[in-house]
């Protein structure tokens, strides 16, 4: 499996929680985790959170998050020594989330605040090397195309969400947003932006380190044909 979930976990792991102080600047690590101490839990007020991770080599990894009305898994493999995150929520009110990676070998992880930073303006041209958050990006409401460089297997899932965590859903709230199935050769769909703001997106990669490309450029605007020259008619001068 490869994404996230709704179903709630059938073996919760019992972990001592630790209280998030007030609220953590942006990039403080809340917590440390590795094959030695795999499991945490961790109270979060709400905000976006980015799951950190880093393999010295070859790994299976699998990630499961769960915490108010929320439970995700997540599974991957790293090729080498590779640094990648994921997000997870939204995390809409204070509660407490549990962590449990389970992977071979030896890895380390940490739980961080989102940094909005530097707001990215169109178009907006992305890359990364396999599993990764985005930075965060300003798209006015309209229509969009959302262009890729891999196509297929090669590409890694694509998940656009709003500044709060929420997940970006089509017109008819049936999938993520761009909506690229596992094995689509297209290059590029259209989306639709209903409200102006910032989001930022997640990619999930098969194998890591896995280089791609993505851009968020307007849809061209198709004028309005006006009518055609006036034809005098027959016998007119």
């Amino acid at each position: 499996l490869i994404g996230g979930g709704t179903q709630q976990p059938v073996t919760p792991v019992t972990t001592p929680s630790l209280p998030a102080s007030g609220s953590p600047a942006a990039n403080t690590n809340l917590i440390e985790l590795s094959q030695a101490q795999p499991n945490a839990s961790l109270t979060l007020d709400s905000g976006v959170f980015i799951l950190a991770f880093q393999t010295e080599g070859a790994r299976k990894m699998q990630f499961a998050i769960s915490g108010f009305e929320d439970y995700e898994m997540t599974e991957l493999t790293t090729t080498g020594p590779f640094s990648g995150s994921l997000t997870f929520g939204p995390v809409i009110k204070t509660g407490t989330y549990t962590f449990n990676i389970t992977g071979n070998g030896s890895w380390t992880a940490q739980v961080i605040r989102a940094d909005r930073g530097t707001t990215l303006k169109v178009p907006v041209n992305l890359s990364g090397s396999g599993t990764q958050v985005t930075p965060f990006f300003y798209l006015e409401k309209g229509q969009y195309i959302f262009e890729r460089n891999e196509t297929g297997i090669s590409s890694p899932q694509y998940f656009l969400r709003y500044a709060n965590g929420s997940f970006l859903m089509d017109a008819n709230n049936t999938y993520v947003q761009p909506g690229f199935g596992e094995d689509s050769p297209h290059p590029f769909l259209f989306i639709y932006i209903t409200e102006s703001g910032d989001y930022f997106m997640n990619t999930v990669s098969r194998t890591n380190p896995d280089h791609w490309t993505a851009s968020i450029i307007p849809s061209p605007v198709i004028p309005i044909m006006g009518p055609g020259p006036v034809i005098p008619e027959k016998g007119t001068h």
